[in-house]
């Protein structure tokens, strides 16, 4: 820690300055369930290969959580299939269309008898001339053939001998192959309540990492024809492996290990608060901006999993349960109050003055942002919503909420009507990156409000030296200068200091009131763009929604030498971390 000394000539005089969500699907302490295919992106068949580790178990989670195995493989690739005709391509994958490359076909002889173990089953099946073991309904049987016609399963049925049968599966089996080729391995059918599980690793080995399209996971993986369609896929995580395959794509890895360490804890937090959004599909979280970017290992780093790793188990508390920890890329100079947003008061989303994104505002590509509208151009978008509106002549915000942000725009049509939305429509409704903007060509817009800047966490990594060694401060809020000809004036940015190495700058914020001329700096907002004439311009800063942590506020915060506790009590107020 470096100490400043300041010139004798200073004077001290400081300052005294949605989603109420479902109840909890997932608990803490218990594996996260991630989409990665499904509703319209739901698979006819999915790819598994190795990465670390070897082979794979086949099996499914019982009522008490545990996963059974059924089988396994040494197969290092191996796929996953509905069972309806599929067919290769020469490419390898599976498709409907029929090709002369092979088939995976929906029919098949089985062999009489049945067996009690998955050994028994593939020793008999090993016997038989393109034989697999299957897995119905609790029971065991061999089958051999894939046909994509009963009459052709019929053709060949005689050849497996006396007690032969044709069979089929019901519209929810899955079929497992060895991949590029039509060779089953395995069959899997439990009706309607079947979710196949696959364990990689054929011993039970840890550590175990999977490619599944071009991304790399680590866990199990869940596979269900939700009703007869084709596959759902889910990765099945630790809490921390999920958290580490997600922090490095919702910020890059590079940044400071306290910003990385609150992304974590947002992450876990979250992904517990989420509620059943995905229940339908039976998994807790999706992997897109749905819910939270999660591509698997491909991005970790020794960085991003150490800050994982020492976040592990801390999660975001309020009132005894844990916090809805939304985030966003950034807010433009002030979050906002949940509620002004979406519809639930969560008291720890609460709108306040950011003071730390002025420090990346003119560094970060599209911070500040303006977009153009003609009057036409707002008519059509109106109209295209389902809005009866004659042309419209005026826009305008007509309220902003307590922090700055907009609550509402107002259109205003040539016959008199006026159309407001507010809330996150606001922001919608004109397409823009964030609801910290002004809007210039209309009418007299309402005027923002000055909200004060917050009190903000003590400056840290730093002491200031007062008039002699033992007089000291943690940060210059507030410090007046006397200069050479005895008037006193506050401290500007940057300040030029003596110290024990010579003449230094500090470059910090110093908080203001909201009449200052600093507050527009301190806030991020860019200058209002004069609008031509016939148009409407909407300036703006930022990326989000506004509601709770900011990234690049929490990489400021961090570059400052804020810990991540700091920064996640600063964006969610009266948390508690454990």
């Amino acid at each position: 820690m470096r100490a400043f000394v300041l010139q004798l000539t200073l004077l001290l005089a400081l300052l005294t300055v949605c989603f109420t969500g479902s109840a909890l699907a997932l608990e803490v302490g218990e594996d996260v369930r991630a989409g990665l295919s499904y509703g319209s992106g739901a698979l006819p068949s999915a790819n598994l290969e190795n990465n670390v580790g070897s082979g794979y178990r086949f099996g499914y989670y019982d009522s008490q959580d545990q996963f059974v195995t059924l089988g396994s493989t040494t197969e290092t690739q191996i796929s996953m299939l509905k069972t309806q005709n599929l067919y290769l391509s020469t490419n390898g994958s599976y498709t409907t269309s029929v090709t002369s490359n092979g088939v995976v076909g929906c029919y098949h002889v089985q062999l009489p008898g049945s067996y009690d173990n998955f050994q028994a089953a593939q020793s008999a099946a090993a016997g038989v001339q393109g034989g697999f073991p299957a897995w119905v309904s609790g029971t065991y049987y061999v089958r051999a053939g894939s046909y994509a016609t009963r009459a052709e399963a019929e053709a060949a049925q005689g050849s497996f001998g006396a007690g032969a049968s044709v069979t089929g599966t019901s519209s929810y089996g899955i079929t497992v192959v060895k991949t590029k080729t039509t060779n089953i391995l395995f069959q899997f059918d439990n009706g309607d309540g079947g979710i196949f599980a696959v364990a990689p690793g054929s011993s039970g080995e840890g550590g175990a990492k999977t490619w599944f399209k071009g991304n790399k996971y680590a866990g199990n993986f869940l596979y269900e024809r939700i009703g007869g369609g084709n596959l759902t896929v889910v990765n099945r995580v630790s809490m921390d492996d999920y958290v580490k395959g997600l922090v490095p794509y919702e910020m890059s890895s590079s940044w400071p290990a306290e910003a990385l360490k609150a992304q974590a804890v947002c992450a876990r937090s979250f992904v517990i608060s989420a509620g059943t959004k995905h229940g339908n599909y039976h998994f807790d979280v999706c992997n897109t901006t749905c819910c939270q970017v999660y591509q698997g290992c491909n991005r970790a780093t020794a960085d991003s999993d150490a800050a994982v790793d020492a976040t592990s188990g801390i999660y975001a508390w309020y009132n005894g349960e844990v916090a809805k920890t939304f985030y966003y890329a950034s807010n433009g100079g002030a979050t906002e109050s949940c509620q002004n947003v979406w519809t639930a008061t969560l008291p720890y989303l609460t709108g306040k003055v950011d003071p730390y994104e002025a420090d990346i505002a003119n560094s970060v590509s599209g911070y500040h942002w303006t977009k153009t509208f003609t009057p036409s151009q707002l008519t059509a978008q109106l109209r295209s919503r389902g809005y009866n509106c004659g042309n419209i002549v005026d826009l305008k915000v007509s309220q902003f909420t307590d922090s700055g942000n907009v609550y509402s725009i107002t259109f205003t049509d040539d016959v008199g009507k006026t159309f407001v939305f507010s809330k996150a429509n606001a922001r919608s409704i004109l397409g823009v990156k964030s609801m910290h903007f002004t809007i210039s060509g209309g009418s007299s817009s309402v005027t923002p409000p000055t909200p004060s800047v917050p009190d903000t966490p003590t400056e840290p990594g730093k002491q200031y030296y007062v008039d002699n060694a033992t007089t000291r401060l943690s940060n210059l809020d507030g410090v007046l200068a006397i200069g050479g000809d005895g008037k006193t004036e506050a401290l500007s940015v940057p300040i030029s200091v003596l110290t024990l190495d010579g003449v230094s700058t500090i470059q910090t914020t110093v908080p203001t009131t909201a009449t200052n001329s600093q507050e527009s700096s301190a806030s991020g907002s860019s200058a209002p763009v004069t609008a031509a004439a016939g148009t409407f311009v909407v300036s703006g800063a930022g990326n989000g929604h506004n509601v709770g942590l900011s990234q690049w506020g929490a990489y400021a915060m961090a570059k400052r030498g804020y810990t991540y506790d700091q920064i996640l009590n600063f964006y969610y107020t009266g948390i508690d971390l454990h």
